[in-house]
């Protein structure tokens, strides 16, 4: 039975239907290489966290927008096969440096055990950064850059594919930064 808080017709997030992903990826390709030769980072990053909000809708990953806790900013959330994910993007000029990722380390500690979370940032991660912060703590979130939207956004992997082969990586081997190998099958495999 189900508790008075929660709905008994609680609604289902789905992805869009095939033809809808496909023909709205071309669009959110196109505003995401605007955004790369845009000389205002900070304007480029706020639509960033909109461009990403529309990705996790398409492909039914029931995302929140950005939001304030005391003392911290979270760029968003989705739901990915049932497990909730604290998002944080980044579009700097250069590579993330290890300090944001431990500050993402944090806000992600200081939430409930369960909560897992998504580090993207567009340019990257420096060699610094990737290994200070699989030091001596268990990884509790994945990491994706630039690189891992392209083949995307030329719809030769799903975005929620993509995502979970980085979690079963995490899982599998504790690293944090993997890449996909891509086959030429696209979306409709």
């Amino acid at each position: 039975m189900p508790r008075p808080e929660e709905s008994a017709t609680a609604v289902r997030y789905e992805p869009a239907p095939l033809g809808a992903i496909q023909s709205e990826l071309p669009n959110l390709r196109a505003e995401f290489y605007q955004l790369a030769v845009s000389s205002d980072r900070q304007a480029a990053g706020i639509a960033l966290e909109k461009l990403l909000n529309r990705l996790f809708h398409l492909f039914g990953l029931d995302p929140r927008e950005p939001f304030r806790l005391t003392g911290e900013q979270i760029d968003g959330t989705f739901i990915l096969d049932h497990e909730i994910y604290l998002l944080e993007a980044k579009w700097e000029a250069k590579p993330v440096n290890e300090a944001a990722l431990l500050t993402f380390r944090g806000k992600i500690e200081g939430k409930s055990v369960f909560t897992r979370g998504l580090f993207l940032s567009i340019n990257g991660f420096t060699a610094e950064a990737l290994t200070a912060i699989t030091r001596g703590k268990q990884p509790t979130f994945v990491l994706a850059d630039g690189a891992d939207l392209s083949p995307v956004f030329e719809q030769a992997i799903r975005f929620d594919d993509l995502l979970r082969h980085k979690v079963r990586n995490l899982a599998e081997t504790g690293e944090m930064l993997t890449r996909v190998n891509v086959s030429a099958k696209g979306l409709n495999c």
